[in-house]
């Protein structure tokens, strides 16, 4: 026969091959003996190999369990340590609480910037300055070579 079953020897020795194939390979084994002596060398291979590994040892599940309840019971007491005590929750609260007051405090009295008034805040708001930084900007330059002011007096001679 051309049509050797190489591939299915290893299925067909474990019996892992559905029926109408295996019927398939077994006919074929019963006319080639090439193929049932390959079939014969993989069913040795595998049972020297089922019998190289070691049996793993029996698992004893109430020794694990208790095992496992002691590592649980007592990463359970560490994280209850900590926050039982009240020496480190003290000086955790206290510290968060000085590190705020001064962030706040540091913020209301920023050298050189004066805090915005109300009044302030609402023209802003209405002017939309902040979206045109840019003009902003440049206000600010022309500001210095007196060019508003210069502006402000021709404003003032056209219309009188």
């Amino acid at each position: 026969m051309a049509n050797h079953p190489e591939t299915e020897l290893g299925p067909y020795v474990r019996g892992e091959l559905a029926p109408s194939e295996r019927e398939r390979v077994a006919r074929h084994l019963e006319a080639c003996p090439d193929c049932r002596q390959d079939a014969e060398r993989v069913r040795a291979l595998l049972t020297e190999l089922g019998d190289s590994v070691p049996v793993a040892p029996a698992v004893n599940w109430g020794r694990y369990r208790a095992e496992l309840r002691l590592k649980l019971d007592a990463r359970r007491a560490r994280r209850r340590a900590w926050w039982s005590r009240p020496l480190p929750l003290a000086l955790s609260a206290s510290l968060a609480g000085v590190l705020l007051f001064f962030a706040v405090w540091s913020g209301w009295r920023s050298p050189g910037v004066e805090p915005m008034t109300p009044e302030e805040a609402i023209i802003g708001r209405r002017l939309d300055l902040l979206r045109q930084y840019s003009v902003v900007e440049r206000l600010d330059l022309l500001e210095e070579f007196d060019v508003i002011r210069s502006l402000d007096q021709l404003a003032g001679t056209q219309e009188g």
